[in-house]
C-alpha cells in the first residue's frame, strides 16, 4: 500500500467518523428513549430488590503492653493470629454472659458472626500486614442492642487472645458508645448508573451501526482516488 492510499483511507475513516456522529445526532430521539428507559429501569430494579436502613458500631481493640517491645510485639502478634478465636463457642458464650438480661444467647451471636452481621475489621495473618488496632464491627438491621453487642463481643475477644497469652496485653480502649445508619441503596448512586449505561449503550450502538454502515450519505464517501462524482442516489449502498 502506498502513501496516496493510506491518505485515501484515513481520509475515509475521518469522513465515516464524522457520519457517524452525524447520524447520531439525527437519531437523538432514539437515544433519549433509550436513556428514559434505563432511568426507568431504576426504580424497578429498587422496587425487586428494596431499601432497607442498616445500623452499625464498632469497638476498638488495641495491643497495650506496657514493658519491653517485644511483649507488645507478641500482643500484636496474637490479637491478629488468633482472629479465628472470633464466632467460636469461647468468645461467644462469654459475651454472651454479658447480654443475658437482653435474652440474647451464644448461638444467636455465633449466627450473627456467621452470616456477617458481627465481623473483625483490620485483623491480619501476614506479620507484613499486622495492625496495631482492630475493629469488632456490629451491623443489624435493628439499633436494638447493638451498642452492647459489639462491647460483649469485643471484651470477650480481648480475654480469649489474652486467656491464650496468659497476661492482660489486649485490650478494649474504645468502646462503642453510640451507632450509626445507612441506606442500603443509594437511590441517586443507581439512577445515574442505570441512565448512564442506557445513554452510553444507545450511543455507542449507533455510533459503531453508522460507521461500519454500507450505505451512502455524503458525496465525499464516494470519492475514490479523487474521482469526480457528477451524482449520488443518498441512503443507497
Amino acid at each position: 500500500m502506498d502513501m496516496r492510499e493510506v491518505e485515501t483511507l484515513d481520509t475515509d475513516i475521518l469522513e465515516n467518523i464524522k457520519i457517524a456522529f452525524y447520524r447520531l445526532w439525527k437519531q437523538k430521539v432514539i437515544v433519549i428513549m433509550i436513556t428514559l428507559i434505563g432511568f426507568l429501569a431504576t426504580f424497578l430494579y429498587i422496587a425487586k430488590v428494596g431499601i432497607s436502613t442498616k445500623y452499625y458500631s464498632g469497638a476498638a481493640i488495641y495491643s497495650v503492653v506496657i514493658g519491653s517491645e517485644e511483649d507488645s510485639s507478641t500482643g500484636v502478634t496474637l490479637m491478629n493470629r488468633y482472629s479465628e478465636l472470633f464466632g467460636t463457642p469461647r468468645v461467644c458464650d462469654r459475651a454472651a454472659e454479658n447480654l443475658q438480661e437482653f435474652g440474647i444467647t451464644s448461638e444467636m451471636l455465633s449466627a450473627m458472626v456467621k452470616n456477617g452481621s458481627i465481623y473483625l475489621s483490620g485483623a491480619s495473618s501476614d506479620s507484613k500486614y499486622f495492625g496495631y488496632s482492630i475493629r469488632v464491627i456490629t451491623v443489624n438491621n435493628t439499633p436494638a442492642h447493638i451498642v452492647e453487642i459489639t462491647n460483649a463481643m469485643a471484651n470477650a475477644y480481648a480475654d480469649a487472645i489474652n486467656d491464650v497469652q496468659q497476661q492482660s496485653s489486649v485490650q478494649v480502649l474504645d468502646e462503642a458508645t453510640s451507632y450509626g445508619q445507612y441506606k442500603t441503596i443509594n437511590v441517586g448512586k443507581y439512577c445515574l448508573l442505570f441512565t448512564g449505561v442506557a445513554f452510553f449503550l444507545a450511543c455507542a450502538v449507533i455510533f459503531l451501526k453508522e460507521f461500519f454502515s454500507t450505505k451512502v450519505y455524503s458525496v465525499a464517501q464516494c470519492e475514490q482516488d479523487k474521482d469526480n462524482v457528477l451524482g449520488m442516489i443518498p441512503y443507497s449502498k
